[in-house]
């Protein structure tokens, strides 16, 4: 092998290179087989909801380019300023979103991907995640005819939230507001302070002692001492907070406001609950973080998760290994509670007779769930039973069929794998409660857009319709005979 060593003494320079991109390639197909009149319509209603009321004034916002590269964040899992690097350098990219069918095309700046995403709702963007398993169905490469659910936690965007780690971050707040008193108020005076430096040695002498296996006693001597001295300085900025309230309305005090903002809520709170803890033995752990509300602790008793702190979401899997996501109407969606609207779910998405089998874990098991399932026409039902004695009817479903129905189910552990790994149903990046819901309706519509596009690539192939019609004939008949055998 000979090697070439020329190009290195000449410098780069920019020049005209010619790039085809063939219908054959992947986001080509993908372009061509989405519903973007549907995706239209779905976010149109969200884009008229502006700020002074007059959606059809000012400059014109050119959907359909924004709303490709929504597509082509979500499937890659993009951050802004990467999907505009991208979009401005990749040609694929670019007629993706719509270059040569837009008079004045243009790539958007990361600025104004950010503003088209967060105008869309989180209900929004959970419908435009499952209209891409509809689309699939309408394709022919899912069957909504089979359904497995099973719920996930996407971790928020937070610290471990430590009793400690929370009296530190209260303290760093009421600096912010301690400093802008001082500025605004004093003329830069330092009438009030907060000792950062030594309620931090405080937190690392704890966290210090913990890693030594200091006893309980020991530990909650030094969260006490942390708290008073947290509350020795905290508590004159929070009396004296009403002095700042009409000299930070402007922009440029914005830090200082929603300082404002959190310690006189969140902060104050979490003040009052550590002390009933601490002093009173009164537990109360409804306070997780300063900036998230809506964040519950989840523990599953794995071995490889310990305690997570987020949301849970409800998630289908239908045939041909496409999701749909249930509505997040509580930070928890308890198992039980939450089948019945995955059930009219996948009746609004697919049609009331559609559904012929369903499979859950046992967490999913009421006596009210079973016979839903079978009063909405459901023939083949795997709802395990707790390991207790209950006084219900028989099972309707044959072992065999439930056993294979089981096997069915595990298949959507992998898949929320991929949805995690691929997108932020895992961790969000997301800062506020909303946006971080809508992450999670987000990582569930990226992972239908790369299992779409493995379909139009012949990355997964369909089985014949002759083998596919004989098979079900064949499982019809099995399941008829084993029926007879289970009430023989």
């Amino acid at each position: 092998m000979s090697l070439d060593v020329s190009g290195f003494d000449e410098l780069v320079a920019g020049g005209v290179v010619k790039i085809t991109v063939g219908n054959d390639h992947r986001l080509i197909k993908l372009a061509q087989k989405l519903p973007w009149t549907e995706m239209l319509q779905l976010a149109v209603p969200d884009l008229q909801r502006t700020e002074k009321k007059h959606w059809w004034m000012g400059r014109p916002l050119r959907i359909r380019i924004h709303l490709g590269v929504y597509v082509l964040q979500q499937m890659f899992d993009l951050t802004d300023r990467i999907a505009e690097q991208q979009v401005r350098d990749n040609a694929a990219f670019r007629l993706f979103c719509g270059y040569g069918l837009l008079k004045k095309w243009h790539a958007p700046d990361h600025t104004k991907i950010e503003a088209f995403r967060s105008r869309l709702t989180p209900e929004t963007q959970r419908q435009l995640a499952n209209l891409i398993s509809q689309q699939a169905t309408r394709l022919g490469y899912a069957n909504p005819a089979e359904l497995d659910v099973d719920s996930t936690v996407q971790e928020a965007n937070i610290s471990y939230p430590a009793l400690v780690n929370l009296l530190v971050k209260v303290a760093i707040m009421a600096s912010t507001v301690a400093k802008g008193l001082n500025a605004l108020c004093h003329e830069g005076r330092e009438h009030y302070r907060v000792g950062l430096t030594h309620l931090k040695r405080i937190a690392l002498y704890y966290f210090n002692l913990k890693r030594k296996d200091a006893s309980s006693e020991i530990l909650k001597v030094v969260q006490q001492r942390l708290w008073r001295e947290t509350y020795e300085s905290v508590l004159p900025i929070l009396q004296n907070l009403y002095q700042l309230t009409d000299k930070v309305q402007t922009g440029i005090h914005w830090p200082i406001k929603h300082a404002i903002n959190m310690l006189s809520t969140r902060g104050a709170t979490l003040l009052h609950n550590v002390h009933s803890y601490l002093f009173e033995g009164v537990t109360n752990t409804s306070i997780s973080s300063l900036h998230a509300t809506e964040v519950g602790c989840f523990n599953k008793g794995k071995l490889n998760k310990g305690l997570q702190f987020g949301r849970a979401f409800q998630l289908g899997r239908i045939g041909g290994n496409f999701l749909v996501v249930g509505q997040c109407t509580s930070v928890y969606m308890p198992d039980a509670q939450s089948l019945p609207a995955m059930l009219r779910l996948h009746q609004n998405l697919f049609g009331p007779s559609t559904l012929a089998s369903v499979a859950t874990d046992k967490g999913y098991y009421s006596y009210e769930n079973e016979q839903l399932l079978i009063k909405s026409g459901v023939a083949d039902i795997q709802l395990p039973r707790p390991e207790r004695t209950l006084d219900a009817p028989p099972e309707t479903t044959p072992w065999p069929i439930r056993q294979e129905l089981h096997d069915r189910r595990a298949g959507i552990e992998p898949l929320i794998g991929h949805t995690k790994q691929g997108g932020q149903m895992g961790r969000s990046r997301m800062k506020s409660d909303e946006t971080t819901m809508s992450s999670g309706y987000t990582a569930v519509l990226g992972f239908n857009l790369r299992q779409l596009t493995r379909y139009l690539s012949g990355e997964v192939r369909l089985k014949n319709d002759k083998i596919v019609a004989i098979s079900a004939n064949e499982a019809q008949i099995d399941r008829k005979l084993l029926i007879m055998l289970h009430l023989g």
